[in-house]
C-alpha cells in the first residue's frame, strides 16, 4: 500500500489536501454526507482533520490515538466527545468491532497513549477546532510547528484502511 503523505511529520500538504487524501484512502471520495446522521457531519469533518493534523492512521490503534489527541490537544470539549461517542451510530460501530478487541487494542496502545499525552501537554497551544476553516489551506508542517505538534511515528503497517469505521458503517447501511 502506498504510504499516505499526511502521515509524514514534514508533510507540506495543506490540511485540506490531507483530508482529501485520507478520504480517498478510506474509499470516501464522495464522503459519507449522503448517509451520515446529519448531527454528526461537523464532528466527522473535525475528526478527519484531527487524523490528518496529528498524523494518525485510521486503523483501530490510530483511532484510539486520534481520540487522545482530540481530548488533550484540541479545544473539543469532553461534552462534545461524549455526545458523539453516545450517538447510536458510534455505539453500533463499537459493537461491531467488539469490546474485547477494543480493550485489547487500548491495552497494547498504552505506551503510545503515554507518548501522546506528553506531546499534547508540551504543545504551544491547543488546536482550536472551531476555527478549522482558517487552517484548511495551510501546510501541515507549518501548522504542526505553530502549535508545537510532534507527531507519533507509527510502524509501517499502520495507515491501512480499517478505521474511519463510523463512515464505513453508515455508508454500508445507507448503500
Amino acid at each position: 500500500m502506498k504510504s499516505l503523505d499526511y502521515l509524514s511529520a514534514n508533510s507540506t500538504q495543506s490540511l485540506r489536501e490531507g483530508i482529501a487524501e485520507l478520504r480517498i484512502a478510506e474509499g470516501a471520495e464522495n464522503d459519507a454526507a449522503e448517509h451520515l446522521a446529519p448531527e454528526l457531519l461537523d464532528d466527522i469533518d473535525i475528526h478527519d482533520a484531527i487524523h490528518v493534523l496529528f498524523a494518525c492512521p485510521t486503523d483501530l490503534r490510530g483511532e484510539i490515538i486520534a481520540h487522545i489527541w482530540t481530548a488533550f490537544g484540541t479545544t473539543v470539549s469532553m461534552a462534545d466527545m461524549h455526545r458523539v461517542n453516545a450517538h447510536r451510530d458510534h455505539r453500533e460501530v463499537l459493537r461491531q468491532i467488539g469490546h474485547r478487541k477494543l480493550i485489547a487494542t487500548w491495552l497494547r496502545s498504552i505506551p503510545t497513549i503515554g507518548k501522546t499525552l506528553l506531546r499534547a501537554r508540551r504543545m504551544k497551544a491547543k488546536w482550536p477546532v472551531e476555527e478549522m476553516d482558517q487552517f484548511l489551506d495551510r501546510p501541515l508542517n507549518e501548522l504542526r510547528s505553530d502549535f508545537g505538534i510532534r507527531v507519533i511515528p507509527f510502524d509501517e503497517g499502520s495507515g491501512r484502511s480499517g478505521g474511519a469505521a463510523l463512515r464505513k458503517q453508515i455508508n454500508a447501511a445507507g448503500a
